[in-house]
């Protein structure tokens, strides 16, 4: 199961970890699958360049981003006994399927999110700023509707809890009205 950042420039998912460090980026029902070939594992079917490691082979698993990121590892351990999950030590008998275990996959999952929380802060930040400047300019636009009217500046700074004179100097130059000249008429020809 994998997470995408809501700007969709971020994909994470716990990677189990191939005994030579690779990251796998999915499974298949004879493993996990894993780039690139050494020739210790069968290649798989459907993706040639990809080998696909059993499932008792794998040794932890570790947050993965598209962009690149890693996080730290979890180590697999042999018995139930041996697993702190203080430690970053998690079981997964080696008859069953070596992806993470739910509670580890959760403490990846918030890891991953920590990584992609000041993009996702940004994204929060431009949608505010939008909302910010849209309602900037649809004010702007009722204070020149209202001036227009024959609200004055005081009644202006009032209604959106400023003074008559920080109301003034916020949107005069913006309030007054549009001065549009009159196209001068050609005289007919010949005269």
């Amino acid at each position: 199961m994998g997470w995408v950042s809501t700007d969709n420039e971020h994909e994470g998912w716990a990677a189990c970890v191939a005994p030579d460090g690779r990251l796998s980026i999915t499974s298949s029902g004879a493993g996990m699958l894993f780039r690139g070939l050494t020739g210790r594992y069968e290649p798989d079917r459907m993706r040639p360049d990809y080998e696909v490691v059993p499932d008792s082979e794998i040794v932890g698993w570790r947050g993965h981003c598209s962009c690149g990121w890693q996080g730290d590892r979890w180590e697999r351990v042999a018995s139930p006994t041996a697993a702190d999950f203080n430690r970053r030590r998690d079981y997964i008998s080696a008859d069953d399927s070596a992806h993470a275990s739910l509670r580890v996959e959760d403490a990846i999952h918030n890891e991953w999110n920590a990584h992609v929380a000041p993009s996702e802060a940004l994204l929060g930040l431009e949608a505010a700023a939008r909302d910010y400047n849209r309602a900037g300019r649809r004010l702007a636009k009722t204070v020149a509707a209202a001036k227009a009217t024959g609200a004055s500046w005081a009644d202006i700074g009032r209604a959106v809890g400023i003074s008559r004179q920080s109301a003034h100097e916020r949107w005069a130059d913006k309030a007054a009205p549009l001065h549009v000249e009159e196209p001068q008429r050609r005289p007919p020809d010949g005269h």
